[in-house]
């Protein structure tokens, strides 16, 4: 205990000038082993919007710098609101979200939830930081932490793309929103919602869908040929949503706008199609051509 309280008093100080000048160059992903120097904190510096971050044999602790990039589409410092940051953790290690002075856990591997939930967090400013402390059991030695992260620009009022908080997702999108989630999402798609799966284990419900067409695609990189990808998306395509929305497949199509995060597609907006070839029609300003 008396180690865990001296490493958390130095990361809440500063962090040495050594530990700057040994720390790798700004980066998206980061992979490393073993702890830092003399038993200390090692700093890890990232500035994408998405990456990863594998800790071989961990020990000691790590301090993760997020930095939003100023130059992200959509944001500038007038009406900058800061970002939100998801990130999904596996491993033997206790994270920890440094906020007003303090750490507030926000993973262990015995805190009862799904390793591959979503644990989310905002800031006000460019960054925030994250403390990952190595379990000190020796069974862990040969062990793996594996931190996958997402960072999304918080709402602005007819700003960027709207991504916020649960109470939110719920509820529909205006004309405005629906607009820049079409020119925005990862997947934009006409079609049915055949099911609706609930996963308790994740605190998420899961949207079957079946495509009639793929307007707006964005592939991952690892994804092969894109008439394949199609084809598949057609078939059956999953969409997660917060259980606490209560999501139901009812009658008619839909076009559900969705975004990627660390892995999964996340609804963000699901206009009946009505809805949207109104929207399509009337939009003379939307910030890329519209269809439906």
């Amino acid at each position: 205990m008396e180690k865990r309280a001296a490493i958390a008093a130095l990361v809440l100080a500063c962090v040495s000038a050594y530990a700057y000048e040994h720390t790798a160059a700004d980066q998206c992903d980061w992979s490393g082993s073993g702890g830092g120097e003399g038993g200390g904190v090692r700093p890890v510096y990232l500035r994408c919007t998405r990456g990863t971050v594998l800790w071989r044999y961990p020990r000691d602790a790590l301090r993760v710098v997020f930095s939003f990039p100023s130059s992200f589409s959509g944001t500038n410092s007038s009406d900058y609101l800061g970002f939100r940051a998801c990130v999904k953790i596996s491993g033997p290690v206790r994270v920890f979200l440094e906020a007003s002075g303090k750490l507030r856990q926000i993973y262990s591997p015995s805190d009862g939830k799904h390793e591959l939930s979503h644990r989310c967090f905002r800031s006000r400013k460019y960054t925030a930081a994250l403390y990952m402390e190595a379990e000190d059991d020796y069974s862990f030695k040969r062990a793996k932490v594996k931190l996958q992260y997402d960072l999304e620009p918080s709402s602005v009022k007819g700003g960027t793309l709207r991504v916020p908080d649960e109470e939110e997702e719920c509820r529909p999108c205006t004309m405005d929103e629906l607009a820049k989630a079409y020119c925005q999402s990862d997947l934009v798609a006409k079609g049915t919602v055949t099911a609706v799966e609930q996963n308790f284990e994740l605190d998420t419900s899961e949207l079957i869908l079946r495509a009639t067409k793929i307007l707006r695609y964005v592939p991952q990189e690892a994804e092969g040929n894109e008439i394949d990808v199609t084809a598949s998306l057609k078939k059956s395509t999953r969409v997660r949503v917060p259980m606490a929305c209560d999501a139901r497949h009812g009658h008619g199509e839909f076009v559900i706008m969705a975004k990627r995060r660390l892995g999964d597609l996340t609804l963000v907006c699901a206009p009946r199609l009505e809805t949207w070839m109104e929207i399509v029609r009337e939009m003379d300003n939307a910030p890329c051509v519209l269809h439906s």
